[in-house]
């Protein structure tokens, strides 16, 4: 009876570590699904903040500008010199950097889904004057001076502050405040919608929760199931090599259960729920080891970057089902086009990266110019209505880049010149 429960304990111990180990297995894979998805967050914040701090730097580079009253803006009311008279006598409004910035982000804030605001604790404008989060990001901005930007989830929003810090041309204003050049002076608020980020944690928390059940439920039938054998075995000398063959083949099939599972889990953090393709994450991953590799035996390596012309206006005139449609479309002429030994991937709401191994400049550009003219002839058929979508593409190849973001980056600014040359274009960097 000792020796009988003694093995049956032991084997119930090894039932519980590789247990945990799985469990633990899938909460890692959980938790950087996670911190991915808010590190996309983060990345989207930290651009709409710089464009705007990028504003207010070239405002500030040149002393702030005069504006010719259109009888929309009105003079900041808390600047000095706000307004100046030509020689025929028309009315200049000035515009400084902190009003620029003001008037900037009411029009980003009617036209778009984010929302942008900046504020100081010490405001020459009352309507500055923070709420309840940006107090306390700029008390914290300010006691941790090393630190550029505070971040926040509340109320389904995600909320970025980053630092303002005092330029030469700020003084004019704010001298009498006692600041000096490069403190902190105030922030500027970003907020952003995270309706798809909740989606996204919701339904890979509810396919872990599934497999949390599977886990611990086939822990326990192993454990009943050998604790039943193990009696048997004891009862029933002679049948103990019949019954020991029959654990071992339970025990492979549902090993083989657990790794089919994992592997099911993997696959779905990597890829794409919409579009089937795969993700950003694997972009990245996968992406980095190709570059390396080609870096190291100095083959061809090439990027494109595509990005669907107007898919804002194609959602706010159809729907987001429409959107829905066309991504998927878009994404199974990519897949139709790439190669096996490519790498596509939807990296943003509507952006598409491809990398091609062991293509020259001139391959990628005839490439992304096929892809291209492919989906401009594609016709989309949505609700007994043809939508025509067209794409415009960055391509760039590996030069002397140290890392693939670098490369990516060139990709990403030959797509930004496709979209400001016309769209429907493809330009190399």
């Amino acid at each position: 009876m000792k020796k009988k429960n003694l093995i049956i304990t032991f084997i119930i111990a090894i039932i519980a570590v590789f247990s945990l180990a799985v469990l633990k297995y899938t909460q890692d894979s959980k938790d950087e699904y996670v911190k991915l998805h808010k590190t996309l967050l983060l990345k989207e914040a930290r651009t709409l903040y710089s464009n705007m701090i990028n504003v207010r730097s070239w405002a500030a580079l040149h002393g702030g500008v005069y504006v010719k009253d259109n009888g929309i803006l009105k003079p900041n009311p808390y600047l000095a010199d706000n307004i100046e008279y030509t020689k025929n006598n028309e009315l200049l409004i000035r515009v400084n950097p902190a009003w620029m910035t003001r008037q900037v982000s009411e029009i980003s804030n009617k036209k778009e889904k984010y929302y942008f605001r900046i504020t100081s604790l010490t405001p020459i404008n009352p309507h500055n004057y923070p709420d309840k989060f940006e107090k306390e990001a700029l008390t914290y901005l300010i006691n941790n001076k090393n630190k550029d930007f505070y971040t926040k989830f509340s109320n389904n929003k995600y909320n970025f502050m980053g630092t303002l810090r005092v330029e030469k041309a700020c003084l004019q204003c704010h001298i009498k405040q006692g600041l000096k050049i490069n403190d902190v002076i105030g922030g500027l608020r970003v907020t952003l919608p995270i309706d798809t980020y909740e989606k996204s944690i919701e339904l890979i928390e509810s396919k872990t929760d599934n497999i949390y059940f599977i886990i611990i439920f086939t822990s326990l039938s192993f454990i009943t199931l050998i604790i039943f054998t193990i009696n048997s075995i004891f009862k029933k000398n002679k049948d103990i090599r019949i019954l020991n063959s029959t654990l071992e083949r339970k025990v492979q099939r549902r090993t083989k259960e657990l790794r089919e599972l994992n592997k099911k889990l993997l696959k779905t953090a990597v890829t794409d729920y919409l579009t089937k393709i795969p993700n950003r994450r694997y972009f990245f991953e996968v992406g980095e080891k190709t570059f390396f590799l080609a870096k190291r035996e100095k083959t061809n390596f090439c990027m494109v970057c595509l990005d669907i012309d107007f898919f804002k206006n194609i959602n706010d005139k159809y729907g987001h089902h429409a959107g829905d449609i066309i991504l998927k479309k878009i994404a199974n002429i990519l897949n139709t086009h790439t190669r096996e030994s490519d790498i596509l991937a939807r990296t943003g709401g509507e952006e598409f990266s491809i990398v091609l191994n062991n293509t020259n400049i001139d391959g990628a550009l005839k490439f992304a110019e096929k892809i291209r003219d492919a989906i401009a002839n594609t016709k989309i058929i949505y609700e007994d209505v043809i939508i025509k979508v067209t794409v415009s593409a960055g391509v760039s190849c590996i030069k002397n880049d140290d890392t693939f973001q670098t490369i990516l980056n060139r990709a990403d600014s030959a797509l930004y010149l496709a979209k400001e040359n016309g769209r429907n274009i493809v330009i190399c960097s």
